[in-house]
């Protein structure tokens, strides 16, 4: 099973095949959607289960954190502050606690004996009075049944004479229900209030008028002690909202320039809407060395981010497009046949000189908006990382970590006694280690074009499955100020030189121990 991905897809629907799973209506393209990640059925992986946004933010207990919501940057403004609205609010903003009017009831005598009460989880026998209880606009599915007795001591204040069915339950079973009903208000206290259950028992204890005077002290103490808990954690809350005043500035200037540039870029994508087609999109892209391919939606979004803030380069790593998804730009390649590369970066490399428009072009919008632009494109502001993602932020210090060049531990050979010196400085000053001989902490083996004579460290390398890699390796580690993967700069693949090749077997299938999976 592919690594679980966040609990929720935001994003505008690319067409309109998919159908709602609340309503069951269909979501027209470009309608605000809400997926819910599932496990797939016909295939490794997880799958979205959509909905429209309006019928998830319209239940409770939905989005417990924005940081469960994935493509949420991506969104209109007001769209983002709907999610973040309702997880502020910690469910719809016109919810309502659940009574008893958001349920349908119904009371019969029961016609088999198949049912079985959700009270006490007895058969309901047949001739039994049973009384059912489901959510309003639900089918039989949410159908739920107790016997009548069972009901009232869950709903003592329930008036069963309106429930629909009532005047078909013979005579004598009403005598007996309402019976039951007329049982409940006897509990009370000396003023007359109906007692929670849980107080039933002390409030009809035998004792005289003394006794049930100090029941009712008792309760005005505890509820002036209640009233004083909960007193406290307000001030609390305020001496919190105190301490975070001074922090409130910042963020709302952060905020203001963020919802700035993203009515910009939206702005921008609805006149692409209007006068751009979706092949003159993908031939302004391919002008520009970026990737063409994919919806209608995801051109308009890379050439606004284009247009905006200039051509993005490509991935330092495979040489791949990358594409801003999640708050970050992050390549969608793949650093070898069996691999996809997992580079991401907050600060791209954008390529120098104005976003170009193809030449032959007749298209109006484009040509106005060609002459007006500006050489020099603003830095894009990206959201920061939320405080409730600390998991995933030392995961991302733990892989900055192991990127440094302090991490860089290799053994060098073939090249002359000046560059060799030269590379242990400079690896020692780094931070890293050079090894004379090939150790089992060894990173790789780095190796020149005459290599002769040093067979046998390359046969140990072989042995020991350690990456053989030119001398640019170290060069553009140097220059990037970081470790990079070995893949580009392999002189030789692991275990080409053996006629033996190392396979793992599961069930039917084997794979090469070099794909990694």
């Amino acid at each position: 099973m592919a690594n679980p991905p966040k609990p929720w897809k935001a994003e505008y629907a690319k067409s309109a095949r998919s159908s709602c799973k609340t309503c069951k209506s269909v979501i027209n393209k470009e309608v605000f959607r809400l997926g819910k990640m599932v496990p797939a059925t016909q295939f490794d992986g997880f799958m979205p289960m959509w909905n429209h946004a309006d019928c998830i933010l319209g239940k409770a207990n939905q989005i417990k954190s924005t940081d469960d919501v994935e493509g949420i940057e991506s969104l209109r403004w007001e769209d983002q502050q709907k999610i973040r609205n309702y997880v502020e609010s910690g469910g719809p903003s016109n919810a309502k606690t659940v009574t008893p009017q958001a349920m349908e009831y119904a009371i019969e005598v029961s016609q088999a004996s198949r049912a079985t009460c959700k009270g006490c989880s007895q058969k309901i026998m047949k001739g039994e009075v049973r009384i059912s209880s489901k959510p309003k606009g639900q089918g039989s599915k949410g159908l739920v049944w107790n016997h009548a007795k069972c009901f009232l001591d869950l709903s003592p204040t329930t008036e069963v004479e309106k429930l629909p069915g009532w005047e078909h339950i013979p005579s004598s079973d009403q005598a007996s229900i309402s019976a039951l009903v007329k049982k409940v208000p006897a509990a009370k206290t000396g003023k007359g209030t109906d007692v929670p259950k849980d107080q039933q028992p002390q409030s009809t204890s035998t004792a005289g008028a003394k006794r049930k005077k100090d029941v009712g002290d008792d309760q005005k103490s505890k509820i002036t002690k209640l009233e004083g808990e909960v007193s406290a954690p307000g001030a609390g809350c305020t001496k919190n909202a105190n301490d975070l005043a001074d922090k409130k500035p910042k963020d709302s200037d952060l905020e203001t320039k963020l919802e700035a540039q993203t009515k910009e870029l939206w702005a921008l994508k609805d006149e692409f809407k209007k006068h751009v087609t979706t092949a003159e999109l993908r031939e302004m892209l391919e002008a520009n060395g970026q990737d063409a391919t994919g919806s209608e939606l995801d051109l308009r979004d890379r050439c606004a981010d284009g247009m905006m803030f200039g051509a993005l380069g490509k991935c330092p790593m495979c040489s791949g497009c990358l594409h801003f998804s999640g708050g970050k730009y992050r390549c969608h390649g793949y650093i070898s046949a069996w691999s996809k590369c997992s580079y991401s970066t907050c600060e791209p490399e954008r390529l120098k000189g104005k976003w170009k428009v193809p030449d032959e072009t007749n298209n109006e919008f484009l040509s106005k908006w060609f002459k007006s632009q500006k050489i020099k494109k603003p830095a894009r502001i990206l959201p920061p990382p939320s405080a409730s993602s600390s998991q995933a932020a030392n995961g991302q210090s733990q892989t900055s970590n192991v990127e440094s060049l302090a991490n860089l531990k290799v053994s060098i050979v073939g090249l002359p006694k000046e560059s060799l010196e030269e590379w242990k400085g400079k690896i020692k000053e780094a931070g890293g280690m050079v090894h004379a001989k090939i150790k089992t902490d060894t990173n790789c083996l780095v190796v020149s074009g005459d290599s002769e004579g040093h067979d046998a460290e390359r046969r140990k390398a072989r042995r020991m499955r350690l990456p053989i890699v030119r001398e640019d390796y170290l060069v553009d580690c140097f220059k990037k100020q970081k470790k990079l993967p070995f893949d580009l700069y392999k002189v030789e693949a692991i275990g080409e030189a053996s006629s033996m090749v190392t396979v793992k077997v599961k069930g039917r299938s084997a794979v090469h121990e070099a794909s990694g999976l």
